[in-house]
């Protein structure tokens, strides 16, 4: 099994349930407010370590407590650190707001946005079997890692979100997209071709739909009691990655990742609802 190499952001999230979301200038009340470790980027290098992957962090965080309990929170789960810098701005943070099941989420990327000029990029990547990114850092820094791992030939996966204007031309050079449904509306009409080998609709509670050259085909979703989906997204992709990282094929990774995505429901918060191997491995058995 390969190293899963995730660049990507570090966040703290505050998150707290809602009767209903409250209108322009209403106060509502909500429940306890959950402070816990997230970004796109950290919650799947998480979803990929608690699984058992050997998974590289590359992110930035704050000088700050935030920054401090992130950095922990990624040790803990025996994620390499090595490459996660520090800088004098706060860390990233999402606010978010859960109501019978749904989210709505606000980021503030701090130290997201301010990568250094001076990131050995190519340094961590060479040693990658796979590259996970995520659109919650600037996008220089996704495109030369894409550039750097195309050119190795290393395989990228890519969660476009938050949907931004790609280039046909990058999205081309991606080999594995994982947008949701609403971001693949968002996205050009004629994605696939170049080095793109699939590209994954993730659909909720409808499961995952898979685009390849010729075909596309329905993978249909775990039912499951659901209690929180804010993370989902992100443990299908550390799963995913996971998966190929031991060599899976395209289509059973798919499957594995689905279930990992569905098990992480069942439990509120994004990262301690990710499962383990045992977990899913249980649920396949029965």
């Amino acid at each position: 099994m390969g190293k899963i190499v995730v660049i990507g952001s570090i966040n703290m999230d505050i998150a707290t349930e809602l009767a209903e979301m409250p209108n322009i200038g209403e106060t509502v009340k909500g429940q306890d407010a959950l402070i816990s470790p997230g970004g796109k980027g950290a919650n799947q290098a998480v979803a990929a370590a608690k699984l058992g992957g050997d998974v590289v962090m590359v992110g930035m965080i704050g000088n700050d407590a935030f920054g401090a309990d992130a950095l922990a929170n990624l040790n803990s789960f025996f994620i390499d650190v090595t490459h996660v810098r520090s800088i004098d701005l706060t860390t990233g943070l999402a606010v978010i707001l859960r109501e019978h099941g749904d989210n709505r989420i606000i980021v503030a990327p701090g130290a997201n946005n301010a990568w250094p000029d001076d990131l050995q990029l190519e340094e961590v990547i060479t040693d990658a079997a796979i590259v996970l990114l995520q659109n919650e850092i600037p996008f220089s820094i996704i495109e030369k890692a894409v550039d750097i791992a195309l050119r190795l030939g290393i395989p990228t996966v890519f969660d476009p979100a938050p949907v931004d204007y790609f280039p046909v031309s990058f999205l081309r050079k991606i080999t594995y997209l994982t947008p949701n449904e609403t971001e693949f509306k968002q996205l050009p009409n004629d994605i696939l071709g170049g080095h793109t080998k699939a590209v994954l609709m993730t659909r909720g509670k409808d499961g995952v739909r898979i685009y390849e050259y010729n075909e596309s085909k329905d993978v249909p979703a775990i039912d499951v009691d659901v209690k929180d989906s804010t993370g989902a997204g992100d443990t299908f992709n550390g799963a995913f990655a996971f998966a190929l990282s031991k060599g899976a094929l395209l289509h059973e990774a798919v499957h594995f990742a689905n279930q990992a995505a569905a098990q992480s429901t069942t439990k509120i918060g994004a990262q301690i609802g990710m499962p383990h191997l045992e977990d899913i491995e249980a649920d396949l058995e029965k």
